[in-house]
């Protein structure tokens, strides 16, 4: 607490100590309260009072001895105590054990004020054991203040001549085992927690450990090596004995040198790395480590990640300088002929193929772009050819395949448009393309108006471009509508800036930073006229090269430039993948590489061994076990799980206790007491329940945090909420993409508002926005110079002048030769230039060389020859121009290095936020994006839900470092991941070879032919779908899937008889879209009927909007039943169908919504976004009819699989079986269904309260003349069956007693038949159905 006030002082603190105490300030016996003088410049509000000055002074602090709770009264505190001269006094309430933690570590700090004075053991080890009882137990202020005082020289500090002094002791005591002891303490500080995994100190931990590593490592390996022998010598003498010292300091001194090697790259090339390493190895091999500690088991994994760390350092370099690409080659298998093109090494094609990958530029390079040969792109399989092996191998092959799936055919376009723009440039002009995957559109007379800086956004850039003629003939807000929903120029779309110039060209890349519709702003897109404004901002902001193309690009030139926008290709979604993939393979790191990456075999050994999975690492721990209580359903029940115990006596006990079936707890206790789990759940069976339930037990257990990754924000908040549900609160959420409400108070950045900053920490945020601001300021000033420096003038030259050529700058004074100055609007050198207002004829001849031009213009600038004076400026001009640039991007780089340590506050204040969390949920992307902060985290467990939908390279940069239990949850028979190049997938002939959108759930557990099948927990007992429907999936996919008892009295459709059918009809697809660009498909014909079938269930009165669904294979045919439909539904499309939309290129302008008062809510889906839902009711919309049976997308398993299991008591579908029956899986389909007479063309509805009356429909016409209010046509209620006591018509509206009088018209419009048109007009008239339609006087009067 504390509390300010401003009063005349003039007494001295005891006054002013005695009269708090009068105001009722209680201080509790732990506390004191400090009277602080502030410094004058500081200024504090109060309750609107202005505090002003302050005096200096000294402080005085009461102890309190009362026992009373603390009460502050704020307002007492501007009471009046004497006469005091201008002063504020700070009242601080301090906790005493903050006061001995503050005590503690100025004792400490004493041992840094003065240096070592010469070998002293015990110094040594009081020195650490007291920094490392600061770090374990101290608060977090003092924590964060040891490593900056330890590196800190400029205080009088000598840190690291402490440090220095003891990693010097080896040599002097090397023998001495009291050495270990002094050691240990030393490793333990360093490797601490509160230093490696804190933010905010980053910077001074590698100041640390740059100097603990020496160069190249010549302090850090012989010290090391030195105690690794002691610790040798030590194990080696008690061989069977467990000692923790030994232990403890092996663990610590692999990780320090684990962080020595990554820090400092040079000292993987240290002359005795090797060995040093290999003794660690040696003593960590002497224990058992099926009992040893947790300790040895992270040496083992240090050892391998150092061992594949200097592998790989020492192999790039060997392959660098010795080993040719044909030699390379030639060490492993021959070129067989299933690989699809010539092998050839990453190398020399362009300036950006790089054998190493960490070296690879994410973004193409303008010489890659125009490069014609054929790419590097590895295959997944291991028994293919290639330059790596093992983790190196598998890192680099999903980098350079995810790379190229994103970029492949954007590089491609682009170097056709560059070709194409050199012959023809008017090819280029307006023109959206879709080339494959990647949709393009070019406006042409694009041009850089503006560059500016701003201390929060950084460098930006204002593009004006030519806009379309048809946008052109919009009005503004017609503009700012079509802008809006066009999902053109979306923030962080990527640009690309195309200028040729002659023969030249030239390309930039940018991504958008703000898009401005607003049609008042001048700059932006929906103003008037004919062009438009974008701003972005440069894509590689660390790039030189680029900024400076970015500043001449801004310079008038005759130049013809163009924008080209991708916008489905969002740098955010992926850069992050491709750069943790990078940081990944430049310290050889992947956790659980046993059981994902198998070592190359013939396959006999792989395919005979059974592998046996351990434990996770944290659970080998001597009587570790897990308590089930969280999930028992009798809380009288105590159940425990150890790892190793007998799993049949537990199964029992689990069916038992829980609500698990059978399978369900078999997966359970493999999930829990594996470190590498895979679960399989078909559809219906559970998985997510049981996902929730192995959440419920880790989350008991105290094992979080918990990193719940998802490949989408739909899944991912589905689960969470799950979570929510069964009552774990305790939920982080990072990203701000969820929709759902139930998370909006679970946002990581919510939170983070409320978590304090340290004093050290609001020290260097506020010292960082300082420097911004000043940064950002020098900036905007040498880009005001760069922009005026074509203008040439004064503006643009004068500091230049002055600061290299000074005998020159004073010549264009504005003084005259008395000190008069010059009035006019022209500064002197503005007239110098043009020769304004002197005699030309004086001047002296030409010089023509600037040797010679410059002496005497150091002597008389005016006598120089306008010739002269133009060779002149334009070598200044080079000089201006050559020193901005570098300066000023020196400036943005370091307002960018400012920037990273200001964010770096930000992101310890998350990092400790998700410490406390019991669940962090984050999609893959995310967790790239923010590894920074989750890889110092330390959790051990990450779930992985839906694995099968994700992409490897996701699912491998999830692996955080600190993981030690990984559980995959999901179905590789289900949608496979979804990726840009068809040519890269399984579905196509070359893709085969890649199989890129292959998971890695699904690559374990289906096996190779080199490699037997990971061990996979199979969910078998569906709760979701009616037999007849589960039945088309078991019987071709799921030979092991059981019905539920509760799946086996479903209720039956209402309104339909039948509750599955496949309505088969020969109306052939649409032809070919006019635009070239559309390469979707639709049918018109199923999508009136499909409409028609959807009001004739909605109409029945007994279906909620959410049971309802419409699935169908192409976002054309969607967009199309959106559009038809929204006349009577609100439609509810997905936001993965919505994106799907917009990287199809289909918009949609008319924005007509439903205005009728039946208006329903219906779910409307691509079924590659339906995964993991369900509904009552699903219809599908199959498309393809063709006469060459071509069926496209879903003649996969995964989609067929996926389409037939969304159901639960009703499904239809409308297709041409003819067209399917060529499918293998369709094949059985269908014949399943003809057996069951659910295949045919008329649908027969309906009326649940007259079932024996039958209406068969054939088309959607079909539906208005017999069903035409959910219930059957009225010609048949006045001459068949359906006649009821007061011979109403028979239609669900009547029936619910809910007619409307826009029903009567087409009642009316039915009687058409003269047959019975007599019967029926008698119907109309009966006085009851007048009471029921409420007929208005008009309508009755026609009757």
């Amino acid at each position: 607490m504390t509390i300010f006030w401003s009063q005349n002082y003039n007494g001295s603190q005891n006054a002013i100590a005695e009269h708090i105490l009068g105001l009722g300030v209680k201080i509790a016996p732990k506390e004191r309260l400090s009277i602080q003088p502030i410094r004058r410049e500081w200024r504090h509000r109060e309750n609107g009072s202005g505090i002003k000055k302050a005096g200096k002074g000294g402080k005085r602090e009461i102890e309190g001895t009362a026992a009373e709770e603390t009460v502050v009264e704020v307002e007492d505190a501007e009471k009046s105590v004497g006469d005091f001269s201008e002063a504020i006094v700070r009242l601080v309430k301090i906790n005493q054990e903050q006061v001995a933690a503050k005590e503690d570590y100025v004792t400490w700090k004493r041992f840094l004020k003065s240096p070592p004075l010469g070998p002293d053991l015990q110094r040594m080890e009081k020195l650490w054991s007291g920094a490392l009882e600061i770090l374990t137990n101290g608060e977090r202020d003092w924590k964060q203040r040891l490593p900056q005082d330890l590196v800190d020289e400029d205080q009088g500090l000598h840190g690291l001549k402490h440090v220095q002094e003891i990693m010097s002791e080896r040599a002097n005591r090397g023998g001495d085992e009291s050495f270990i002891e002094v050691a240990r303490p030393f490793l333990l500080v360093i490797t601490h927690p509160a230093l490696l995994d804190c933010l905010t100190v980053d910077i001074y931990v590698g100041d640390l450990y740059n100097f603990i590593s020496g160069s190249g490592g010549t302090r850090a390996v012989p010290f090391f090596q030195s105690l690794g022998n002691n610790l040798l010598k030590q194990r080696l003498a008690s061989p069977g004995s467990s000692s923790q010292i030994l232990e403890e300091t092996l663990a610590a001194m692999a990780t320090a040198l684990r962080e020595v090697l990554r820090r400092t790259q040079k000292a993987l090339f240290h002359e005795n790395i090797l060995a040093l390493v290999d003794t660690i190895h040696q003593i960590s091999s002497s224990f058992d480590l099926s009992r040893s500690p947790v300790a040895i088991h992270t040496v083992v994994m240090r050892v391998a990640e150092l061992q594949r760390m200097i592998r790989r350092a020492h192999g790039l370099l060997e392959r660098d300088t010795n080993i040719s690409d044909e030699n390379a080659l030639e060490s492993r298998h021959e070129v067989t002929s299933t690989y699809p093109r010539d092998i050839q090494l990453p190398g020399d094609r362009h300036d950006n193929d790089r054998r190493d990958i960490t070296e690879i530029s994410i973004l193409p390079t303008e010489d890659e772009i125009r490069s014609e040969r054929i790419e590097f792109l590895p295959s997944t399989s291991i028994d293919q050819p290639h330059f790596l092996d093992g983790v190196e191998r598998l890192l680099d092959t999903h980098f350079r395949l995810l790379r190229h799936d994103i970029f492949g055919e954007l590089k491609s376009y682009l170097g056709q448009l560059l070709k194409a723009h050199q012959s023809n440039p008017d090819s280029t002009r307006g023109i959206g393309l879709y080339s494959g995957s990647i949709r393009a559109y070019v406006q042409s007379k694009a041009s850089v108006k503006y560059l500016d800086f701003t201390k929060n956004r950084g460098l930006e850039v204002q593009i004006s471009f030519l806009l379309d003629h048809q946008l052109q003939k919009k009005s503004p807000s017609e503009r700012r509508r079509w802008w809006e929903e066009s999902g053109r120029l979306e923030e962080g779309s990527l640009l690309c800036f195309l200028s040729f110039e002659g023969a030249g060209s030239s390309l930039l890349f940018l991504t958008v930073s703000q898009k401005n519709t607003d049609p008042k702003n001048r700059h932006g897109l929906a103003s008037g006229g004919k062009v438009a404004t974008i701003t972005a901002t440069l894509a590689s902001e660390h790039d030189e090269s680029q900024w400076e193309s970015l500043v001449k690009m801004s310079f008038p030139r005759d130049s013809r430039n163009f924008i080209v926008e991708f916008p489905t290709v969002l740098l955010a979604t992926f850069v992050p993948v491709l750069e943790n993939l990078q940081q990944m393979q430049k310290i050889s790191r992947l956790p659980f590489e046993t059981w994902i990456v198998p070592k190359f075999d013939t396959g006999k050994t792989l395919k005979n061994a059974e592998p046996r999975i351990p434990p996770p690492v944290y659970a080998r721990v001597a009587g570790f076990k897990f308590d089930l209580k969280a999930i028992l359903t009798d809380p009288n029940v105590s159940l425990t799980l150890r790892p190793g115990s007998d799993n049949q006596i537990m199964l029992q006990k689990l069916q038992q206790f829980t609500s698990l079936d059978r399978a369900q707890c078999e997966a359970l206790i493999v999930a829990l007491t594996c470190e590498f789990a895979l679960i399989q759940g078909p559809p219906g069976t559970g998985k997510s329940y049981l996902g929730v339930q192995i959440m419920r037990v880790l989350i008991d257990n105290k094992l979080g945090p918990i990193v719940v990754v998802c490949f989408t924000n739909h899944a991912l908040d589905q689960f969470l909420e799950h979570l929510i549900a069964v009552g774990i609160e305790k939920v982080v959420r990072i990203g701000s993409h969820s929709s759902s409400d139930k998370l909006e108070g679970k946002n990581l950045r919510l939170i983070s508002k409320n978590e304090t900053k340290t004093g050290s920490e609001r020290h260097i945020v506020g010292k960082s926005l300082a420097e911004m601001e000043e940064q950002s300021r020098f900036i905007k000033s040498k880009l005001k110079v760069l922009s005026n420096l074509t203008k040439r003038n004064w503006t643009g030259f004068n500091a230049h002048l002055g600061r290299r050529y000074p005998q020159i700058h004073s010549q264009f004074s504005n003084l005259d030769s008395e000190g008069f100055t010059l009035v006019g609007n022209l500064e002197p050198f503005d007239l110098w230039t043009t020769g304004n207002g002197e005699n030309l004829e004086n001047l002296d001849e030409s010089l023509g060389s600037l040797n010679a031009i410059l002496p005497m213009a150091k002597q008389d600038i005016y006598r120089l020859a306008l010739a002269d004076r133009e060779i002149l400026l334009s070598h200044w001009e080079n000089e201006v121009y050559d020193d901005m640039i570098r300066r000023t991007f020196d400036d943005i780089q370091k307002h960018s290095r400012i920037n990273h340590q200001l964010r770096d506050i930000y992101d310890e204040v998350d990092r400790r936020v998700l410490e406390t969390a019991d669940v962090i949920g984050v999609t893959t992307s995310g967790l790239a994006r923010r590894i920074s902060v989750l890889r110092h985290v330390n959790a051990k467990v990450v779930i992985c839900e839906e694995a099968g939908e994700v992409l490897e390279a996701h699912l491998l940069s999830a692996l955080i470092p600190s993981v030690e239990h990984l559980i995959q949850i999901g179905d590789h028979q289900q949608l496979r991941p979804q990726i840009n190049d068809f040519s890269l997938s399984l579905e196509s002939q070359q893709g085969r070879y890649y199989q890129l959108d292959r998971s890695q759930f699904e690559r374990l557990s289906a096996g190779e032919h080199y490699q037997a099948p990971f061990p996979v927990s199979q969910l078998n007992i569906q709760r979701r779908m009616r037999p007849q429907i589960s039945a088309l999936i078991r019987n071709t996919l799921y030979e092991r899937l059981v019905d539920h008892d509760n799946v086996k009295n479903l209720p039956d459709v209402v309104g339909i008889r039948g509750n599955l059918f496949w309505y088969d009809h020969r109306n052939h697809e649409d032809g070919p879209s006019s635009e070239k660009t559309q390469k979707s498909k639709s049918n018109t014909w199923e999508v009136n009927l499909t409409h028609a079938l959807v009001k004739h269930i909605v109409r029945q009165g007994v279906y909620q909007s959410k049971e309802i669904a419409v699935l169908t294979p192409y976002v054309l045919q969607l967009q199309k039943l959106r559009f038809t439909m929204r006349k009577d539904f609100e439609i509810v499309l997905g936001e993965r169908d919505q994106e799907q939309l917009i990287k199809d290129g289909i918009v949609d302008e008319t924005t007509e919504s439903a205005n009728k008062d039946t208006k329903h809510a219906l779910q409307k889906k691509a079924i590659n976004n339906f995964q993991g839902e369900e509904a009552k009711i699903v219809i599908v919309s199959l498309v393809r009819s063709n006469k060459e049976n071509k069926v496209g997308f879903l003649k996969t398993t995964n989609r067929i699989n996926v389409l037939l299991s969304r159901a639960q008591h009703g499904m239809y579908l409308i297709g041409n079986s003819e067209t399917y029956s060529n499918v293998p899986m369709w094949s059985q389909v269908l014949g399943m269904l003809r057996f069951n007479d659910s295949l045919g063309e008329p649908f027969s509805l309906c009326c649940p309260r007259h079932k024996g009356t039958e209406m068969l429909v054939s088309n959607a016409e079909d539906f208005s003349i017999l069903s035409p209010e959910g219930g059957y046509d009225l010609t048949i209620a006045a001459i068949d069956v359906c006649q009821n006591a007061t011979r109403t018509p028979c239609t669900r509206r009547f029936h619910a007693l809910s007619a409307a009088s826009g029903s009567f018209n087409r009642v009316v419009m039915s009687v058409q038949n003269s047959a019975v048109r007599p019967a029926a007009i008698a119907i109309l008239r009966s006085p009851t159905f007048c009471s029921l339609v409420a007929i208005s006087k008009k309508n009755s009067a026609a009757i």
